[in-house]
């Protein structure tokens, strides 16, 4: 299918998509830890660098692209971040290695 928006090529691959902002992101990047990871603090200090690293690099090379979180679960939160650049199905990067999102009271989901 032909998109011409990067929102429509989000929601056309993942339909329960909800696009974040910089500033969401940046919360997530601050707080959020794989649940594997809890009570290892260094671990988790490595792990949101390298979240941090990827999120500062996909938005320098892609400032067009956005952020997202898909895949809801039936708690309301989603297994997956990523962020959106292109077009195409597979123009994305998804994972950030383990980041999770839940939305706050009050927050669209």
């Amino acid at each position: 299918m032909k998109y011409t928006t990067l929102l429509e090529a989000q929601m056309g691959a993942y339909p329960d998509s909800v696009v974040l902002t910089d500033n969401q992101m940046l919360e997530l990047l601050h707080t959020a830890a794989p649940d594997w990871l809890v009570g290892w603090s260094l671990e988790v200090e490595q792990v949101r660098a390298r979240w941090a690293r990827g999120a500062f690099m996909c938005r320098i090379d892609n400032p067009d692209g956005f952020f997202y979180a898909c895949c809801k679960r039936a708690d309301g939160t989603y297994r997956y971040v990523g962020f959106r650049y292109g077009l195409e199905d597979s123009q994305y990067m998804s994972g950030f290695d383990g980041m999770t999102y839940t939305p706050k009271k009050g927050e669209s989901k």
